[in-house]
């Protein structure tokens, strides 16, 4: 456990610095292609989202203080497949959203220089691996300063507009169509996961029973400020056909309000933002493989520690695999898929708290969730129906990685032998498929034929939901009596709650 030295400004500037690299400045136009001018009503959308999750989180880490968040939760309230599927997803998470800066860097150089993009966001994440590799992680003093200046020109920029933008727009805020809307708040609430970040360094805050609850509200609440503000500001001095088309709508409005040395400035500032971030999530995925490997879910190779005094395979294979992503070069699609996994992490991780709830009630809980059991069961359920507004693409991604990991559950750490689970599985696998094909059938993908009054798609929701039940019913009950891993020498059984 290292030093209780960070403060509640510390946090804050922690909380705000990891959401603000990419976000504001590259999302802005997407959402405006997705929802019109009504993407700032998405952006409240994603924040009442963040806020109930983010309270959860609050009573969690003040529960237990260790850093791990999401993984460390899991593995204290579930046996079994549980605590590694968050673990194997809160992975793939920090992952995509290293490629979703790396990518966000490259469109930031091509600005001042013209550069190709997929080649441009590979070379950072090799540079950002390499620099972790040799022990240089990003010092949080450093960021604090940098943080404080771009929330300052911010709202320089923001000033600037007041004069010379139309604000006529305003009146049309309410409407359009609310689907939409729905759906970029499902992609925007990427813009708010810094406070998760909070969580991940419990272990290093000064009072972290006032602090964390403290400092996740506070992040929020300046991240909803910031982003509000901007969107109004950049919406007020470009059409709405420019902010659509634009591939960085905030410094084109720049541009306009404050010229070319304003926008220059911003460039800069911008990308010193999302090069910290960029580290800050490498950082985060090397440590969540060396987690997994130290607790035997996967291989042990993972925790090689080399001359430097880091984890040189877990850095290997995540800087792997993140540049994969990255060489896409598809802005919205890494970023459905980071939000595809927070979900999903974030859905566990609420039914962590509930079962915590029940299973150890003397655990001391400095912050307790307000209007408990409703704020958790909707943070669930709101999370749970956002994958549902996530593109066919990120969805059938994001459930072919977590296919992967029940596979790799299985074969790894299980074993063959076990032919109920198995069947489990398989069935998991198919329901998982049957998800698939419902969500992309609904996408307008492709189409069933009709017959008569039936409604085939129906019918395909109702055997997936039952494969599903009966994965679930035959892979929990199976596992328990099995005793599987958490138990006589399985994974997760030599490890503290502090790594």
């Amino acid at each position: 456990m290292g030093k209780r030295e960070l403060s509640l400004f510390d946090c804050v500037m922690l909380g705000v610095g990891s959401a603000l690299g990419p976000q504001i400045f590259l999302l802005l136009g997407l959402a405006g292609a997705l929802a019109g001018i009504q993407a700032i009503l998405s952006i409240c959308i994603a924040f009442v989202l963040a806020l109930l999750v983010g309270l959860c989180y609050a009573e969690l880490a003040t529960a237990i203080p260790a850093s791990g968040e999401d993984y460390v939760f899991a593995r204290r309230a579930f046996k079994g497949m549980l605590p590694f599927i968050i673990g194997w997803i809160v992975w793939f998470g920090n992952m995509v959203y290293a490629a979703f800066n790396a990518i966000a860097v490259a469109y930031f150089l091509k600005i001042i220089i013209p550069v190709p993009v997929g080649l441009t966001a590979i070379s950072f994440v090799a540079a950002a691996g390499l620099l972790i590799y040799l022990g240089m992680s990003t010092l949080k003093r450093v960021q604090n300063v940098m943080v404080a200046g771009l929330i300052i020109m911010l709202a320089g920029f923001v000033y600037s507009t007041t004069g010379i933008g139309d604000w006529t727009y305003i009146s049309g805020l309410i409407g359009g169509d609310w689907r939409a809307t729905f759906s970029t708040a499902a992609f925007l609430f990427i813009a708010f996961i810094g406070f998760e970040d909070i969580v991940s360094v419990s272990s290093e805050i000064k009072e972290p029973r006032k602090t964390i609850p403290r400092a996740i509200i506070l992040t929020l609440l300046v991240l909803l400020a910031i982003y509000v503000l901007v969107s109004l500001a950049v919406f007020a001095v470009l059409p709405l056909s420019v902010v659509a088309t634009s591939e960085n709508a905030v410094l084109d409005a720049v541009n306009v309000a404050l010229g070319a040395n304003g926008k220059l400035l911003f460039t800069i500032a911008g990308l010193v933002a999302i090069v910290t971030s960029l580290n800050a999530a490498m950082t985060a995925a090397t440590m969540n493989a060396f987690a997994l490997g130290h607790d035997k879910y996967l291989p042990r190779k993972l925790t090689l520690i080399g001359p430097h005094g880091t984890a040189t395979n877990a850095i290997l294979a995540s800087a792997i695999i993140i540049s994969v992503f990255a060489a896409t070069e598809a802005v919205a699609f890494v970023a459905y898929l980071s939000d595809f996994a927070y979900f999903m992490a974030i859905a566990i991780s609420g039914y962590a708290l509930i079962t915590l709830r029940h299973k150890q009630p003397s655990l001391e809980r400095p912050f307790l969730v307000p209007f408990y059991p409703y704020v958790p069961y909707a943070a669930i359920v709101l999370s749970a129906s956002a994958i549902i507004f996530m593109t066919p693409q990120a969805l059938f991604m994001g459930m072919l990685w977590l296919l992967t990991g029940v596979l790799a559950y299985y074969l790894y750490v299980i074993g063959l032998d076990r032919v109920k689970i198995a069947f489990g599985g398989m069935l998991l696998f198919l329901s998982a498929i049957g998800f698939t094909f419902y969500f992309m059938i609904e996408a307008g993908e492709f189409y069933l034929p009709k017959i008569d009054s039936f409604n085939l798609n129906g019918i395909v929701l109702l055997v997936t939901l039952a494969l599903f039940a009966s994965s679930i019913r035959l892979i929990l009950f199976t596992g328990k009596n099995a005793g599987l891993a958490g138990e006589q020498g399985q994974p997760g059984k030599d490890v503290d709650d502090g790594h």
